[in-house]
Order: structure tokens, then C-alpha cells, then sequence
């Protein structure tokens, strides 16, 4: 697809220029997206709803599952199917691991590796530098450097992250675990951490902005730490940020296992600002499973890890993914997985079925399971799940537990609407004043997915 750019060529880049962002995937992901629209908004462009007229488009990719390809390159023919003429600029962990694949779809204009998003200024200042002696453009003008490399891991403060009253704060980035389905490893490079420095004057930043709850986000988030000369530990972070003043909670986002320190749990049993929940990867409850998915852990160890965290954190909101019908999955793995999830105490859970993705070692694998099979496995985990989850808000009836209100009403009941500190949906009735605060409410009923409740001021 050939596209001819209308504007005045020889304004260089057009101040009033309008960018929308689409982001998939994970809140690291979401923090990558404010980072990039923070470096666009200081060099004048006016960041605008990915549904509407924009100049500039941005797919910020995922590509943990095919489906998460698939809507990276639908969300590249929405763009166009608005503006034709629209640049278009491609870039997220689907663009580092099939850049070729990815600099063939119709209509792309630039594509950004991982480690290239903030020069995303640069790049379209380039792009346009192009268009000075030419009608059309050709070719995607890319952006990649080598993700393998060790890179300037720098997050930069964000003071808006469009609207949200949550500050997602990168700390860390990369894996170096070899789990044999992944391909956010290879998208993501090494594990490089942020300097502590860093990361509490950008929270720093985020609370005087008016956020009131960050949440503490990385690839392998755990490790924060490991590779820092001297070593540190990631809930000595987090106690840092605890201990900072201001109107504020801390969230954690998903973290494996054996990164979970007791000193961790003790800090979420015992520190009010630290939300009592926690997003615990599982992806299998079969030993021979997990070891063929190369997880460096086994059923006993997550076991022992999530019974301590439910002891000493009362009400704790426990979250896990899953993966059904990965492959020489038997009935009797899969039940083995069943049992362990009916036995601990998880409030929800994201339930996957099994995809072969290129460049993993599970890619080779006989992919043995039955699509069949693997959605009755999925329905079958997804019922326990829904159980658990009413059964979890139902003993929340009566509580009086702080919610964050969100800055936006629930379009189709126009009551507010937010979340517990355990990850519950709670919608109330109230005046925008509650808007971006942490709020007491009292929890009365049941709705679909969450709780109705009101502000505990107004009995």
C-alpha cells in the first residue's frame, strides 16, 4: 500500500500533528504507551483517542498468543479504515520477534523494536525528513536495535497516563528464564532492573501528578535487582516506596513464584498502602508438565508459596494464569491441574488454551492435544474460576474496604466505579467529587463480575 502524505512538507513536523495509540497486552506494555505518548506530547503532537481522525497512528504489539498477533494486525486496518493516509507506526514485542512479517503488512510506515520506543520522536521526524524528496513512501523505515544487547533501560516519568488514576511504573525489563512456550523472552532481551534512584523519583513524579495507586510493573518483575552491583532484592524496593508520604497504594503486578520473598509477604500482611493481592503465573499444576514447559518450579513449591501468602494475608485477592492442552498434556496431568486449582484460593484466574508460537522450543513439539479437547479443558478450569470468584466477593458482602473511585462512570449504568485493593470490581453511587480517590465503601451485593457497594460516609 502506497500512501500519499497531504500535509505541507516543508513544515518539518506539524505541531497541531494528532497521534492515537493502541496497546495490547501486558502493563508493562501499557507503561511503554505512556512513555511514548509523554516524548510525543513534549515535542507538540496532541495525543487523541484511538478511534478517532488521527495523523499518526501507534500499535504498540503483543504477542504472547496468536490472537494477540492477530488483533496487532486488525488494529493496523482499523487505523487505516479512519484515515488511509494516516502514518502508521508498529512497534511491541510482535514487531521485535517477527520484524520481517511485521514490516510486510499493508500500509506500515515505521516499525520500533522494544528497546527503540522512546526515539519514536526521531523516528517519525525521520520519516517525514524522507518525505522532503519524495511523493510516496516506500518501505517501513525501522527502528531495531539488538534486544540481546544490554540497552539504556531508563524509564522516564510519566505525568498522564490518559486519564487513568493508576501509574504503571516500569522497574524492571527482560527474562532470562527459558520457559519452552514463551516468546516474551526473545521479544524482551536479558533481565536489565532500573536504578532504585530512578524509579522512586518517578514514582515520586507519578504521586505529585495526582496518581493514587501505582502499580509496579517489569517482565520477569520479581527480579528486579539480581543484576545490580550490589545485589538487591525487590521487596527492599517495594518497602522503600511503602515508606514514601502522600495519598497513595501500591500495586504488584503478575510475579513468579520463586521471586515471591517472605519478606514480601510480610510487608502485604502488615503495610496498609500495600494492596493484599497478588498475580501468581501457575500454567500448570502437573509436575511433569511444568518441567516440560521448563518452569523453574514444581506443584509442591507454588503450593507452599500461595498457603503462606492466604495464612498471613486476610482476604487476599489471588490471581493465576493457566495453560491448558499444552503439549503430552494427558487427562490425568489435566486433573492434577484441577485439583490444585479447587484447593487453593484463588479469586480468579486467566485461563489459556495452548498455541504453538515460532521461534519457542515448544514450537517442535507434537501438539498432541485435540482443539476440542483443549476447550473442555478450558471450560472445565473457567467454571471453578467463577465459583471461586462469587464465592471470594460473596464473604466481601458487609466489609467496609478502601476502593479506588476511577475518573470515568460505567457508560451503560452511570454509577462510579473502581477497585478493591484485593483486584474486585466495586461499582457505587456517588458525585464526581469521589472521582480519583481512595474511598471506604461498604459492600452489599453481588453484580455480574463484582460488587455493588456505597460510600461508607453516607450510612
Amino acid at each position: 500500500m502506497m500512501k500519499t502524505w497531504t500535509r505541507k512538507k516543508t513544515d518539518g513536523i506539524n505541531k497541531n500533528m494528532k497521534v492515537a495509540f493502541t496497546t495490547l497486552g501486558c502493563r508493562t506494555n501499557q507503561n511503554d504507551t505512556a512513555e511514548m505518548q509523554t516524548v510525543l506530547e513534549r515535542e507538540g503532537f496532541t495525543v487523541i483517542d484511538p478511534a478517532q481522525e488521527a495523523d499518526i497512528y501507534v500499535i504498540n504489539s503483543c504477542t504472547v498468543t496468536a490472537k494477540s498477533d492477530s488483533a496487532s494486525r486488525q488494529a493496523v486496518k482499523k487505523a487505516l479504515a479512519i484515515n488511509e493516509q494516516a502514518m502508521v507506526v508498529f512497534t511491541g514485542c510482535y514487531s521485535q520477534n517477527q520484524p520481517e512479517e511485521v514490516a510486510a503488512l499493508p500500509g506500515l510506515d515505521i516499525l520500533l523494536g522494544n528497546a527503540n520506543k522512546l526515539e519514536i520522536g526521531q523516528a517519525i521526524r525521520n520519516r517525514l525528513q524522507d518525505l522532503q524528496q519524495e511523493d510516496e513512501f516506500g518501505l517501513p523505515l525501522v527502528h531495531m536495535s539488538d534486544i540481546t544487547e544490554r540497552w539504556d533501560f531508563k524509564p522516564i516519568p510519566v505525568p498522564d497516563f490518559q486519564g487513568r488514576t493508576k501509574a504503571f511504573i516500569k522497574v524492571q525489563t527482560g527474562c532470562d528464564e527459558v520457559c519452552s512456550f514463551c516468546t516474551v523472552a526473545r521479544a524482551r532481551g536479558r533481565s536489565i532492573s532500573d536504578s532504585r534512584g530512578n524509579i522512586l523519583s518517578n514514582i515520586r513524579h507519578s504521586i505529585d501528578s495526582g496518581f493514587r495507586e501505582i502499580t509496579l510493573t517489569g517482565i520477569n518483575l520479581g527480579t528486579w535487582g539480581t543484576d545490580l552491583n550490589p545485589r538487591e532484592s525487590f521487596a527492599s524496593l517495594v518497602e522503600e516506596i511503602l515508606d514514601l508520604p502522600g495519598d497513595f497504594r501500591v500495586r504488584i503486578s503478575s510475579i513468579n513464584p520463586m521471586e515471591i520473598e517472605n519478606r514480601l509477604i510480610d510487608l502485604m500482611a502488615s503495610h496498609e498502602k500495600l494492596c493484599p493481592h497478588f498475580h501468581i503465573p501457575l500454567q500448570s499444576g502437573s509436575d511433569t508438565v511444568l518441567e516440560r514447559m521448563r518452569r523453574n518450579y514444581r506443584s509442591a513449591d507454588y503450593r507452599r508459596i500461595v498457603e503462606r501468602a492466604a495464612q498471613h494475608v486476610p482476604g487476599l485477592g489471588l490471581g493465576a494464569d493457566i495453560i491448558v492442552g499444552f503439549p503430552g498434556e494427558s487427562e490425568a496431568h489435566f486433573l492434577e491441574t484441577q485439583r490444585l486449582v479447587e484447593e487453593l484460593p484463588f479469586t480468579y484466574l486467566h485461563v489459556f488454551s495452548y498455541s504453538p508460537r515460532t521461534g519457542t522450543e515448544s514450537h517442535a513439539f507434537r501438539n498432541d492435544v485435540p482443539k476440542a479437547e483443549k476447550k473442555e479443558r478450558n471450560r472445565r478450569l473457567t467454571e471453578i474460576a467463577q465459583a471461586k470468584s462469587r464465592a471470594f466477593r460473596q464473604s466481601l458482602l458487609g466489609r467496609t474496604v478502601p476502593v479506588l473511585v476511577e475518573n470515568s462512570r460505567d457508560p451503560e449504568s452511570g454509577r462510579l466505579r473502581g477497585h478493591s485493593g484485593h483486584y474486585v470490581p466495586v461499582s457505587l453511587e456517588g458525585p464526581d467529587a469521589l472521582m480519583n480517590r481512595i474511598v471506604p465503601v461498604t459492600l452489599a451485593n453481588l453484580s455480574e463480575q463484582g460488587v455493588e457497594g456505597c460510600p461508607a460516609s453516607s450510612h
